[in-house]
This record gives structure tokens, C-alpha cells and sequence, in this order.
């Protein structure tokens, strides 16, 4: 596989988000450099988008969404460049900076956020490289269901979503009750 172009979305556990406070807050994680090793550069607001990208952390490698699509609001990674190294690390690599984004946010006392652990949506937006059929699928599943595993401690359910004209993507239903720190521990 060839696709580095990797998308993770956990849910949060409560319904409604005030996304206006996302904003100081991204703002702050750039001045002080609370994602260490990578050029986070700018923010941008589109709550005023109907089940829209909600807040977006523009960075230099990726970009962290709070995002409100299908009205289901979770943080959204999304890796734009290239990653160094094999597949399998490529996409534990995008699992972990979603959790410790999670974490990060879940540790901002203004925002009163927790993200479930029990559901994760895992995308490629290259749909040269991966596009969403069944021999993508299949491709992808045992590398899924590895890092679902090692995160989240049990064989998940995997199932594929959207059509062939959308990006690859993948429901991954986890079982797992645990938070956010308890995924990063299991790493």
C-alpha cells in the first residue's frame, strides 16, 4: 500500500460541543508547542458549517479537526504529507496522535469533552492509492484489526462504509469501555 494519507475520528460521549472554545484553545497549542513534533500553524473556524468541519488545528503534516459531520462531533485526524516508515506503523502512527489529541483535549478544563473508545472511523483520502472497494478492504483489515487490538485490547469489528465514488473508510467497533489514556497505556 502505498496511501499515507491517513484520517482517524473518535466520537465524543456527550452530544453537544461549543466549538467557539476550540479556538483559543488550538491557539494556545500552537504558542506553547503542545504537539512537539509537529509546525502547527494556524486555525480555522467553520461552526458556522452545518455538520461541517467545525474548528480546524492547520498544521504542516496534519490537521486536527473537531468536526460535527453526520452530527456525530469527535476529533478528526488527518495526515496531509508522507510518513516515514512501513504501513503498519504508518497507520499506529495516525491511531496515536488521535488519542493523544484526544487527551490533550479531555485534559482542557474549559471544554468538558470526553471521547469513547468504543468506535473509531478510520479513512484514506487518497482514492488513487486506496480506493473504497473490496480489494482495499481487504488489504487494509489485518493492519486495521492489529492496531485496533494493540490500542484498544480486544478483536474489533470492522466493517466498510461509503460508496466507491467516497474515500476508503472504515467503522472500526472496538468493545472497548476504557478512556482515552487507557488506550495510550495499552501502546
Amino acid at each position: 500500500m502505498q496511501a499515507t494519507k491517513f484520517q482517524v475520528k473518535l466520537y465524543t460521549r456527550a452530544g453537544g460541543i461549543e466549538l467557539e472554545k476550540l479556538v483559543p484553545v488550538f491557539h494556545e497549542w500552537i504558542r506553547n508547542k503542545k504537539i512537539s513534533d509537529e509546525l502547527l500553524i494556524d486555525v480555522a473556524d467553520y461552526a458556522h458549517v452545518p455538520q461541517g468541519p467545525g474548528v480546524v488545528l492547520i498544521g504542516h503534516q496534519s490537521d486536527y479537526y473537531l468536526d460535527v459531520a453526520d452530527d456525530r462531533p469527535g476529533l478528526l485526524y488527518s495526515r496531509k504529507r508522507g510518513f516515514d516508515g512501513d504501513f503498519q506503523a504508518g497507520i499506529d502512527d495516525a491511531f496515536q496522535r488521535a488519542l493523544e489529541a484526544c487527551e490533550l483535549l479531555e485534559e482542557e478544563s474549559s471544554l468538558d469533552l470526553e471521547f469513547a473508545t468504543d468506535e473509531v472511523l478510520f479513512r484514506v483520502q487518497d482514492r488513487l492509492s486506496a480506493p473504497n472497494g473490496d480489494a482495499t478492504y481487504a488489504a487494509y483489515k489485518p493492519a486495521l484489526e492489529q492496531t485496533s487490538t494493540a490500542f484498544f485490547g480486544a478483536a474489533p469489528s470492522l466493517e466498510r462504509v461509503g460508496t466507491e465514488r467516497e474515500p476508503f473508510a472504515v467503522r472500526i467497533r472496538t468493545g472497548a469501555s476504557g478512556s482515552v489514556a487507557d488506550a495510550l497505556a495499552k501502546h
